[in-house]
């Protein structure tokens, strides 16, 4: 093992039903007993407490499903990026599993600094009470992207958070939609962090 080289890959896992429920550092405990489980030779930062160097997407809020989670790992060795997805879904279970790896250069911008926008999904029961009300943003944070009627009758809303607002509590943005619209947290079933946007 050559200490002097590194090699950087971005990775895209998914967080489902029961995995939601884990905190921010709960993940990155996760991921750190993965790379140790899996005998990757990953990078570690130096001190007195070494951890492995890893770079995480913006915090997903607990209890929110997430079919984007990123982050980032560098190793001492080249590792082609299929065969380093298949090494980490040996170690995890399928509701975490890794659905994309890239390998990236070094110098490459974080996530948090190559980030844009990220786009949820809101889903509500609809018993008769959601209405026709428009839902008001401000354009220049939050675009209403999709609005459709599901089955089972549940409705789904789906927004791109932008710009300051991109680590926005998706749950805060409930306080903005009018009562009457019937989008409000009684009906909520549940949020789904959909997909990053990039520069």
């Amino acid at each position: 093992m050559n200490f002097t080289d590194r090699y950087r890959y971005r990775c895209r896992h998914i967080k489902l039903v029961p995995f939601h429920l884990l905190s921010q550092l709960d993940l990155t405990r996760f991921w750190d007993r993965v790379l140790r489980r899996a005998g990757l030779p990953i990078v570690f930062s130096q001190g007195f407490n070494p951890r492995p160097l890893l770079s995480f997407g913006p915090a997903t809020v607990t209890g929110v499903i997430s079919w984007t989670e990123y982050l980032d790992m560098t190793f001492y060795e080249f590792i082609e990026p299929e065969q380093l997805k298949n090494i980490l879904n040996s170690q995890v279970l399928e509701e975490m599993r890794v659905v994309e790896v890239n390998s990236i250069p070094l110098d490459f911008p974080s996530i948090m600094k190559s980030l844009i926008s990220v786009q949820y999904a809101f889903i509500f029961k609809d018993e008769g009470n959601i209405g026709n009300h428009q839902v008001l943003f401000s354009i220049e944070d939050i675009e209403e992207l999709e609005r459709k009627k599901m089955e089972k009758q549940e409705c789904m809303i789906s927004f791109l958070f932008k710009k300051k607002n991109i680590l926005l509590n998706p749950y805060k943005s409930l306080e903005f939609m009018p009562k009457e619209s019937g989008f409000n947290r009684e009906n909520l079933v549940e949020i789904i962090k959909q997909n990053y946007y990039w520069f």
